[in-house]
């Protein structure tokens, strides 16, 4: 009962789509967002209003593809790092681009479904 697969698959279906009410549900009631541009956000409401001002600018066009996930279960915990690209992000001079990005979560089983207990993206990660 390990197998976060499914919600990182929910996650990036809500992210493709710019479902941020969906995305929101990934996350624990309490969780937490680490934003890699210095915004942090508590909660599903600080995170849904993050995500929200988010997928209406600079990820309103972008597209998640995951190409790697690893994990490590612990006792109620998964721990897993996601590499993946952000596709179609909107620079400030209103150009797209392409983000390699990082994500290192911890997730929690809360009887139903594993949530993302924290999350910390890292874009343009170092190999």
């Amino acid at each position: 009962m390990n197998d976060v697969s499914a919600t990182l698959a929910h996650f990036c279906d809500a992210w493709n789509r710019h479902d941020v009410d969906a995305l929101t549900e990934t996350w624990c009631e309490d969780g937490e967002l680490n934003h890699p541009w210095g915004f942090h956000a508590v909660g599903r409401p600080a995170i849904r209003r993050l995500l929200a001002d988010e997928h209406a600018t600079t990820m309103a066009g972008s597209r998640l593809r995951l190409s790697h996930v690893s994990s490590e279960a612990g006792e109620g915990t998964v721990a897993a790092e996601v590499e993946g690209v952000l596709e179609g992000v909107q620079a400030p001079n209103g150009r797209a681009y392409d983000l390699p990005h990082k994500m290192h979560a911890l997730f929690v089983f809360d009887g139903t479904a594993w949530r993302i207990r924290t999350m910390t993206p890292t874009a343009n990660p170092r190999a």
